[in-house]
């Protein structure tokens, strides 16, 4: 089976879905798939060179670049230009009909082509809760997702919570949707104490700490547990301090305002966008996951904090109830005052969160590249068959 995978979401810093198109791509190879990169990965090297490289989405939700500089920008207007006609002649090459069986896009919005599409539809936060998107973004799930729908030979998607919602909200056969939980990577894991250690100081972390880790963004529900953590005594603040790590998203102001007056000065510290090779550390450091998403697909950060054998206070959200299979604690996320009940408790007894440590590397343990390569085969053969 020769598939064409959509790799411009792997380019520059990558956020969920650039780690899920890397990873599933090596498994899938693995497999036995004959997988092709578009645009192939030396393009997309020379791309972040002459452009500048891609990094997290803003306030607007547009891709940015990290050339700030405006002469930088202008300058590089003409490699821009060039890079734009190369992409199209690689466009040409890469989804020849005779040459290819499958199309994958992992990331929701296809190229229009004359193969066979499968895509990765990771949520559906945008056409259920527009208002935690920026318009444009709503918008084009609106115009170019919604009405392509049953164009797509095959949806894959992370859990079966999303399944089930997909299946419902866009009145789809079950034999339309194929369920392939992510994998967690490696090296997430539990790590030597001193390993740790080493990588907190140099980060200038503090030796405990609660942690969230994700984009900045509406969905995520950090006002509410800044508020809550901030309302804590501040002896308990100061043992252990709320370290929030990702960029900033899309509709961040009024979260950003209240970072900025009120939780940066009560032990909120923003480390923002961190490594791959610091963040198992960063996990093992913590004393548990705060993690209180209105909504998810999948859950990702959950599912990693239990591979590196940590304990989780999570949202009680279907697709991260989901993940977490009876390990760590659920907590509704409108009510605060759990929320903060649970932090205090966290941090006055140790035994319990050893308890809700129970169990969380055996079930992280299920969520392996190689099963999901497996499971999205299937969805492959699926859209063959049809």
């Amino acid at each position: 089976m020769r598939v064409v995978m959509n790799a411009m979401a792997a380019m520059g810093k990558r956020t969920g879905v650039g780690h899920y198109t890397v990873e599933l791509t090596k498994a899938l190879r693995r497999a036995g798939v004959n997988v092709v990169e578009y645009p192939h990965p030396l393009s997309a090297r020379l791309r972040t060179k002459l452009v500048g490289e891609v990094v997290p989405a803003s306030s607007s939700g547009e891709v940015l670049t990290s050339n700030r500089s405006l002469l930088r920008r202008i300058g590089r207007a003409p490699f821009r230009w060039s890079w734009r006609a190369w992409i199209e002649i690689e466009a040409r090459q890469a989804f020849r009909p005779r040459l290819v069986d499958l199309y994958h896009e992992p990331n929701f919005f296809p190229l229009r082509t004359r193969i066979p599409t499968a895509v990765t539809v990771h949520d559906l936060s945008a056409v259920l809760h527009p208002e935690w998107h920026p318009a444009d973004r709503a918008a084009k799930f609106a115009t170019e997702f919604l009405p392509r729908v049953r164009d797509f030979a095959h949806i894959l998607t992370d859990s079966d919570s999303a399944r089930d919602e997909i299946l419902r909200t866009l009145n789809l056969p079950g034999d339309r949707v194929t369920r392939a939980y992510p994998g967690v990577r490696p090296a997430f894991r539990s790590l030597p104490r001193d390993e740790v250690q080493a990588t907190l100081e140099r980060l200038g972390l503090p030796a405990t700490y609660f942690l969230h880790v994700g984009t900045l963004e509406p969905r995520k529900n950090l006002l509410m547990l800044m508020k809550t953590f901030t309302s804590l005594p501040t002896e308990m603040r100061e043992r252990c301090p709320l370290i929030i790590v990702g960029p900033w998203g899309w509709r961040f102001e009024e979260l950003a305002t209240y970072y900025e007056t009120e939780a940066k000065h009560r032990n909120v510290i923003h480390l923002g966008y961190a490594s791959e090779s610091d963040l198992p550390a960063i996990y093992n450091g913590a004393k548990a996951l705060v993690f209180p998403t209105w909504y998810e697909g999948f859950g990702l950060p959950a599912a990693e904090m239990l591979a590196c054998g940590g304990a989780v206070l999570a949202s009680s959200t279907p697709a991260v109830a989901e993940v977490l299979g009876g390990c760590g604690m659920l907590l509704d996320p409108a009510d605060s005052d759990a929320w903060r009940n649970a932090m205090t408790r966290a941090i006055d007894e140790p035994k319990w969160i050893d308890e809700l440590k129970r169990g969380g590397p055996e079930r992280a343990a299920e969520f392996t590249w190689a099963n999901c390569a497996l499971d999205t085969i299937r969805g492959y053969d699926a859209a063959l068959a049809r």
